[in-house]
């Protein structure tokens, strides 16, 4: 879709943006990443774009399930127990507060970011701009570009990825899934949700960069991988390739 065509500016800008912070126990300030200059404008009403987001939401609205609308409305609200069984341990408060603490953090200062966002393009929810599109999740009045659940929902998957790199590719999955469910309610266009999985990965990767992030990330590593009973993460090997390296080319 048109927001991939942004992917290049994003590495480059995330590049840009991702100076440690120098003041403060902050990840990530607003000023370290402004959306509006790394994802492509929100798609106006009659774009291609919005088109066929509409499209595909009335197709998954034709086959939603009791089961995909229970899911949707559980993925309403953002706390870390949503990956529990991704992760395949119980990830409440209780077991693990570090854990819950930073993704608390992380996404309360991802926040600022995304709402900044959502007030610059304005971009009318699905629900509001298209009657024919039924909400089947509590409605929501903020802007819908890009999906804050989305990018919750990515960078969640990351940081947990890299806690748990054994188990990150069922991390990612749910982290897309997150999103999913926002279409799935009627909340979002597809476009939002593709938007906020590359601002969940930006932010992500600006947040590695400050000493406070890391020093935080390594406890509730320690945490999380406690409560699975793996190894400490600095005895984990990289991942072997899964195929081999290409042939070089020979020089004509």
């Amino acid at each position: 879709m048109f927001v991939r065509a942004t992917a290049l500016a994003f590495i480059l800008l995330t590049a840009a943006f991702g100076t440690a912070s120098a003041q403060g126990t902050a990840y990530l300030r607003p000023d370290q990443a402004d959306l509006t200059r790394f994802l492509a404008p929100a798609p106006t009403r009659d774009s291609q774009t919005t088109q066929e987001d509409v499209r595909i939401l009335l197709d998954l609205q034709a086959v939603r399930t009791p089961e995909t609308i229970a899911r949707a409305n559980a993925d309403v609200d953002r706390v870390l127990t949503r990956f529990s069984d991704a992760v395949g341990t119980d990830l409440s408060t209780a077991r693990a507060p570090r854990a819950n603490a930073f993704v608390d953090k992380a996404a309360r200062e991802a926040s600022v970011i995304v709402q900044n966002a959502k007030a610059h393009w304005g971009r009318l929810r699905p629900f509001l701009a298209f009657p024919d599109i039924h909400l089947v999740v509590p409605k929501e009045d903020t802007g819908s570009y890009p999906s804050g659940h989305a990018t919750w929902g990515m960078m969640t998957a990351i940081l947990l990825a890299n806690m748990v790199p054994e188990k990150a590719v069922a991390l990612y999955e749910r982290g897309a899934a997150f999103g999913f469910s926002r279409l799935i309610g009627g909340v979002h266009y597809p476009s939002d949700v593709e938007a906020g999985r590359l601002t969940g990965t930006a932010l992500a990767a600006i947040m590695m960069n400050d000493a406070a992030f890391r020093t935080d990330l390594a406890a509730a590593a320690e945490e999380v991988r406690g409560l699975l009973g793996l190894a400490p993460l600095a005895s984990v090997p990289a991942p072997a390739a899964t195929s081999p390296a290409p042939e070089p080319v020979a020089a004509k």
